[in-house]
């Protein structure tokens, strides 16, 4: 169940992640960054109209080439 909403604010929610995945997920996009990430990939996976995969950084090989 969703906490109570704070005024002007969306509901929080809780995500399970392990750290394993977590924090190589911030290092990669930022901490300020993964909360828009996560809501850009749920509206494209829904198919929301006009939402778009979010984009992923190249990978250390890709930069690399």
């Amino acid at each position: 169940m969703a906490k109570q909403r704070t005024e002007g604010h969306t509901p929080l929610r809780q995500l399970r992640i392990p750290d394993d995945e977590w924090k190589p997920f911030g290092a990669v996009a930022g901490d300020r960054e993964r909360t828009r990430i996560v809501r850009e990939f749920i509206r494209w996976y829904v198919a929301e109209e006009g939402a778009e995969l979010p984009e992923r950084p190249a990978s250390s090989e890709e930069k690399s080439a």
